[in-house]
């Protein structure tokens, strides 16, 4: 949180989206505690006015220059969420909101199984999570 801190009153007011998995050394676990996200250390560590969505971490950079995935988002601030996934609409994607900020540790422990799938499932780098709706 050393970049929140360094910045402070900047991000008075802004939305900050949180893009990281923090994975341990064996990339098979996460390198925080299970109570908390980097999301949610992010939002103690940043102004009071600012909004804090965790997003994008769960797809793999070359997937989103080729492909159309689903984005995963979590945060507390309605209206900080609503910006995100207008963002997230513009650049073509799907947005789908799994709820409150304290989803983020989910949302972390999902990129550790992306990468879970990379290296044994899947064996490559392309793909991405998804949802299908399925018909009622």
């Amino acid at each position: 949180m050393p970049v929140v801190a360094q910045y402070g009153d900047a991000l008075a007011g802004k939305v900050i989206v949180d893009i990281s998995n923090p994975f341990n050394s064996t990339f098979d676990g996460l390198a925080h505690r299970e109570e908390t996200s980097i999301a949610q250390e992010v939002a103690k560590a940043a102004p009071a006015s600012a909004s804090v969505v965790k997003a994008f971490n769960t797809v793999f950079r070359h997937v989103l220059e080729k492909g159309r995935p689903n984005v995963f988002l979590a945060g507390d601030n309605p209206q900080a969420k609503a910006n995100v996934e207008g963002f997230i609409e513009s650049l073509g994607l799907r947005p789908l909101d799994v709820g409150g900020l304290k989803m983020a540790h989910w949302l972390e422990g999902a990129g550790v199984v992306t990468v879970g799938l990379a290296n044994h499932g899947v064996g490559n780098l392309d793909f991405a999570l998804s949802i299908t709706e399925l018909p009622v």
